[in-house]
């Protein structure tokens, strides 16, 4: 059992996993020719195109070299999830999701206050109150800002499927970010969840980028849960 996990372990901390998640992103976006695509503005009279694209594949990059490093107590990952934040959030709104200006901060801050509470200390927490307390703010935050984006920048009526597919993964997501600083193993199994929304959500948009994204996130939020498990056991 043991020489299992320490299989494991070396695996989750291998820098060949960080090469694979970000040869997968460029391989299957170069696949897709996902780097065509451009958002196209006019200023000052003129037309212009903005390679979008480009743009977004180097933000999928950062995320994953973020989850990385996370995934090996690496504070500089949460620094990239921090700055990358900003670039996902600027993406995403260019992109027509308006209500991106709202949840986006959300995780920006999240991110920033794990950065720093781990430049402090770094200690793995067994789950408590706070992990719950920190899941129900997450999730209340999504219903909130989402409630606001749906009803503020659009005419139409809430389509009330789409607000739940949209808004349950966000507060999973938010609650997740607001965990990180303490550490705990069985986040990863919150991670999991998302993962799981995300890749259904993305199976059935045909979204074949996203899909294989989060099938690498799952696996390796699998390997994060085991590792910082037998972590913290050591550690007590």
């Amino acid at each position: 059992m043991q020489n299992t996990i320490a299989t494991i372990k070396s695996i989750t901390n291998s820098k060949y996993l960080d090469i694979i998640g970000v040869v997968l992103v460029v391989r299957v976006s170069a696949y897709l020719e996902y780097y065509k695509t451009t958002y196209d503005f006019s200023f000052d009279g003129k037309k212009y195109s903005f390679y979008l694209g480009y743009f977004s594949i180097l933000n999928t990059c950062l995320s994953m070299m973020a989850t990385r490093l996370v995934t090996k107590k690496n504070n500089i990952g949460n620094l990239i999830s921090t700055c990358n934040t900003l670039l996902s959030g600027s993406i995403d709104y260019l992109l027509g999701n308006i209500g991106a200006i709202l949840t986006y901060p959300v995780s920006f801050f999240g991110n920033y206050f794990a950065f720093r509470i781990w430049k402090k200390k770094q200690y793995l927490n067994a789950i408590d109150a706070i992990f719950f307390r920190n899941m129900a703010i997450g999730l209340l935050l999504s219903l909130v800002l989402n409630y606001i984006a749906f009803t503020t920048f659009s005419d139409k009526a809430i389509d009330w499927e789409l607000f739940f597919a949209i808004a349950i993964p966000a507060g999973i997501s938010f609650g997740g970010t607001f965990n990180i600083g303490r550490m705990y193993p069985d986040n990863w199994i919150n991670w999991q969840v998302y993962n799981l929304f995300k890749i259904i959500q993305n199976v059935m948009l045909m979204n074949i980028a996203n899909t294989a994204k989060y099938v690498f996130y799952m696996f390796n939020a699998i390997l994060g849960y085991i590792t910082w498990k037998d972590d913290k056991k050591m550690q007590n």
